[in-house]
């Protein structure tokens, strides 16, 4: 006697199979890559574009900045509310850095110079 296969079970399983893959494989706004004071690096450099970026996990939004070079650079982030007061200066490394908390609170961040600085290193806004 041979086994009863339907092809509707095997589509049910297959589905099954996808959904449980996606539970357990975390996606690249999960995988913490790197981490240093000030940024946390979550995404990879290919999947965002260079410069200031923000991307939503279901209700959660983020910002961060991914740098395309082969050094260290400052760059100036702007933060809402407060004016200039809330902004500051942060060396990143090369690759995609996400801001700390939420990314709505983030309005940009730009290069400002600064090659070779201490990556992590978060100093208060200057005039530049």
């Amino acid at each position: 006697m041979k086994p009863f296969f339907s092809p509707l079970r095997g589509v049910s399983m297959a589905a099954s199979s996808a959904v449980l893959a996606l539970l357990v494989v975390p996606g690249a706004a999960h995988a913490k890559i790197g981490q240093e004071p000030g940024a946390t690096q979550t995404v990879t450099s290919a999947s965002v574009q260079c410069g200031f970026y923000r991307y939503k996990v279901r209700e959660s939004q983020f910002a961060g900045y991914n740098h395309c070079g082969s050094t260290t650079v400052r760059v100036h982030v702007d933060v809402a509310g407060g004016g200039s007061g809330n902004d500051y200066h942060l060396c990143v490394s090369p690759g995609a850095k996400d801001f700390p908390g939420a990314g709505p609170n983030y309005l940009n961040a730009y290069y400002i110079g600064g090659a070779g600085c201490p990556s992590g290193q978060k100093t208060a806004h200057t005039p530049h």
